[in-house]
């Protein structure tokens, strides 16, 4: 069988950060002297011994030629720090193009020395580049720089011919071209024929024109090497091992979001005997995995070795979202970092009780509805809830029409990380419990439980009801599947994470992380409580006593955070972030005692 993964099998030497830095450096420094060896007056004695030897053309053209190589080291030196493969080829090449356009433009030995000392560091150093960027394929050739070169190409040329034509005495696109070349790559001398009568309103637009070549130029060579930089473009890996990953799922899935490892949109990083996995999903040049590494714990920490080796390789970065706190040391050890994202609620089957004061509200709601006939019927996942034989007719239209109308009073769409998206073929996937009204034969509001199989549990997925339903229906639906947990001997329900918010049942403290942190927490659920009830969905959790575990976002280093924003931003919101701002949830839904959905 071929292995897993491809991945070295040492590790990289430690000092190749080192390296990577002081040579970046040292290119930047480059960079900058060679801008100012371009852009600053030079000894008069250097020019004049020049002159004797080349053209006065070659010696401009040769300090274009030193502008130019100057700003692009510095591109590259950003790449050089990241480990570009592609930066340090760009780096010993720009190095080597210093040294005679140094000399040509002003007789530069000092410049030109110590860009030949560059060269033999960067050419003794190569092992310490091996990050890969995005492939330079035809495709992307021709969709990025083609028509970048043919715009500006467009813009140089027409541009010079229409000043020539209208403030000059007739056009020719022979003196356009000539120009353009001139002004955008300093190449032979000025063609154009123009009025020497012309106004001073006249002469500063021709003067505004032709120095605004070079710029746009300059930009645009910038703009093509940052964009040659670009991380690696993912390819689907292992989506085929799908069984593979449901076997070790069956065996090891202890995150109350494994099962979405087995989503159609997740990829996997094996271990390289494949007794572990990492199931992620790909965002933003981004690595969102689900949860935890799903495994035996002897195999996790090379397993987290490899899969950062495999995102540094590639330029990438990574984010384990709703990591449990078990795993919070050996990513420590790592020297990844952890933020507080939210609690998870918990209820124990063992411990579970509708008596007692503190469950008051809950058992009220329960007993009232029982008593107004409703049920709740429940469909696990080895029955089909839209087959006669097990559910009632017309079951699937009345769900699928609760949950079309719980998406109109909400903003923004259905989530897409993480989160369970109405479907009815995976609705066969999961526990189903309906609250149905026998007399009206209407389903009034349904919930859904995925498996948390290494705990013998269930963590709570899709929960929407009417809007007209009767009040505490919710209540009652997961009180009932408490009691029917219970009764076939599950150990825990889970209620899902509670994004943003903080218990100190939970062990976590405020005090643990930065104060910064903990400001922009509350900022958020302030402001953003207009869109989402954090805090009204976790009172109404809180209801049921459960236990809470802390949830993290755990990220290699701090400059991560905000691509892994970007990353979960758009995984969590299909239809993009303004979809949030279409509209918002009516007045009524805000404050509504319960939810209508997760």
């Amino acid at each position: 069988m071929e292995p897993p993964n491809i991945v070295p099998t040492m590790d990289r030497p430690s000092s190749h950060d080192l390296r990577r830095t002081l040579l970046a450096l040292a290119v930047a420094a480059q960079g900058v002297i060679d801008l100012a060896s371009a852009l600053l007056s030079h000894p008069p004695e250097r020019l004049l011994a020049l002159r004797h030897l080349v053209p006065t053309s070659v010696i401009d053209t040769s300090r274009t030629f030193t502008l130019l190589a100057g700003a692009l080291l510095l591109v590259t030196a950003w790449g050089l720090r990241r480990g570009k493969r592609r930066a340090y080829v760009a780096a010993l090449f720009l190095a080597a193009l210093s040294v005679p356009v140094n000399l040509l433009k002003a007789i530069d030995v000092e410049e030109a020395t110590v860009a030949s000392a560059l060269m033999f560091a960067l050419g003794v150093n190569a092992e310490a580049f091996r990050v890969k960027s995005r492939e330079l394929t035809w495709s992307m050739l021709r969709r990025r720089f083609v028509w970048m070169a043919a715009g500006l190409a467009l813009y140089a040329v027409v541009g010079c011919w229409i000043v020539e034509a209208r403030y000059g005495n007739g056009a020719s696109i022979a003196r356009a071209v000539g120009e353009a070349a001139y002004r955008v790559f300093g190449i032979g001398s000025p063609t154009l024929i123009l009025d020497p009568n012309l106004s001073h309103r006249q002469a500063r637009i021709v003067g505004w024109f032709l120095n605004s070549l070079w710029l746009v130029g300059f930009m645009a060579l910038l703009g093509g090497a940052i964009a040659a930089l670009r991380p690696a473009i993912h390819r689907r890996r292992h989506r085929a091992d799908r069984a593979r990953v449901a076997a070790l799922v069956a065996e090891h899935g202890a995150s109350s979001v494994a099962a979405f490892a087995l989503a159609s949109d997740t990829d996997y990083f094996f271990s390289r005997s494949g007794r572990a996995v990492i199931a992620y999903r790909f965002e933003a040049d981004t690595l969102l995995v689900i949860g935890d590494p799903i495994g035996p714990p002897d195999e996790l920490p090379s397993l987290l070795r490899d899969f950062a080796r495999f995102n540094d390789d590639r330029d990438w970065t990574f984010a384990f979202f709703q990591s449990l706190p078990e795993h919070q040391a050996l990513y420590r050890s790592l020297g990844w970092r952890a933020i507080h994202i939210g609690e998870e609620p918990v209820l124990a089957m063992s411990d579970f009780t509708l008596e007692g004061a503190a469950m008051g509200d809950v058992r009220r709601s329960f007993v009232k509805l029982q008593k107004a006939g409703l049920e709740c019927r429940h469909h696990r996942p080895d029955e089909n809830p839209f087959d006669a034989a097990h559910g009632p007719e017309g079951l699937a239209s009345q769900l699928g029409a609760i949950s079309a109308e719980w998406l109109r009073a909400h903003p923004g769409e259905e989530k897409g990380f993480c989160m369970g998206r109405f479907d009815l073929h995976r609705l066969r996937e999961t526990w189903l419990a309906v609250a149905w009204n026998p007399a009206t034969r209407r389903a009034e509001a349904f919930l859904t439980w995925i498996p948390v199989p290494a705990r013998k549990g269930w963590s709570l997925d899709l929960m929407r009801r009417r809007h007209d339903a009767p009040a505490g229906v919710m209540e009652f639906l997961v009180a009932a599947c408490a009691e029917e947990a219970r009764r076939r001997g599950d150990t825990l329900l889970s209620l899902s994470l509670s994004a943003l918010a903080m218990s100190e049942a939970s062990g976590a403290s405020e005090s643990e992380e930065p104060a910064a942190v903990t400001r922009a927490r509350a900022l958020l659920v302030k402001h953003l409580a207009r869109f989402y009830p954090f805090e009204g969905l976790f009172r109404w959790k809180a209801k049921f006593q459960p236990a809470f575990v802390p949830r993290y976002l755990v990220y290699p280093h701090p400059l991560a955070l905000p691509r892994v924003a970007l990353a979960l931003a758009r995984a969590q919101s299909p239809g993009g972030l303004r979809s949030y701002l279409r509209h918002q949830p009516s007045e009524e839904i805000r404050n509504s005692p319960e939810p209508a959905g997760v």
